[in-house]
């Protein structure tokens, strides 16, 4: 596992990392010069996994894309004293119970070529990222698809996403839709605005899809949820 970046001279960086039985996606962008920002800071870094982001810049911002992708924030506030930490707003309340330092509503996050979106119609809060650099956009996609080459580890994970036909490959996440989303139309309907110009997704489980055409494909498998 190392932090790769996703696109040529995009200052975009992804590391999949294991939580709980599952593969998810920490994201790294590059703002306001040599600042680093880590959507889902990853769990169980080593000392060398430190090195490798400290040399791309100062981590200043740590973000927890929903209230269920918050378990590396310890850790990495403890090395970071001076890094500041941010949520989605329905997110906030049951995070700011888990003993961290306090975060900070997303919207206060404010970077150049870089948008933040929180998805509406979620019970645990949900964020997009829109990185603008380059001749193409790269996007965090929070939850509504998952590209996994194999199903998750935990056991009942396991059963959910095969019953429901969420994974393996690029698929509709049905379990995070069913249970974590309280108005699927909004949710789609978010996702789908976000996926314009082409860009490069990086999903918050599984692979990055980054060839031309990808992200129609991710279009069309979100786009009957939208209607």
């Amino acid at each position: 596992m190392v932090w790769q970046e996703v696109l040529e001279n995009s200052n975009v960086w992804v590391y999949e990392y294991v939580a709980n039985g599952y593969k998810a996606n920490a994201f790294a962008f590059a703002f306001n010069s040599n600042h680093l920002a880590i959507i889902s800071p990853p769990i169980g870094l080593s000392d060398a996994d430190f090195a490798a982001i400290d040399a791309k810049g100062q981590v200043a911002a740590l973000i927890a894309p929903h209230s269920g992708h918050d378990l590396g924030h310890a850790a990495w506030q403890a090395r970071y004293p001076a890094a500041v930490s941010y949520a989605p707003e329905i997110a906030l309340k049951q995070i700011n119970q888990d003993g961290l330092r306090p975060f900070l509503p997303l919207a206060k996050l404010v970077a150049p070529q870089v948008e933040l979106r929180e998805v509406p119609g979620t019970k645990k809060g949900g964020t997009i990222a829109i990185v603008r650099r380059g001749e193409r956009p790269v996007v965090y996609l929070d939850e509504i698809v998952s590209h996994w080459t194999s199903l998750p580890d935990n056991w009942l994970a396991k059963f959910l996403f095969w019953s429901t036909a969420s994974a393996p490959g690029l698929k509709v996440n049905r379990v995070y839709l069913r249970v974590l989303c309280s108005d699927i139309q909004a949710v789609a309907q978010t996702v789908l605005e976000a996926l314009v110009d082409n860009p490069v997704i990086v999903p918050a489980h599984g692979a990055p899809l980054v060839d031309s055409g990808d992200a129609e494909r991710v279009r069309s498998l979100v786009e009957p949820f939208a209607k």
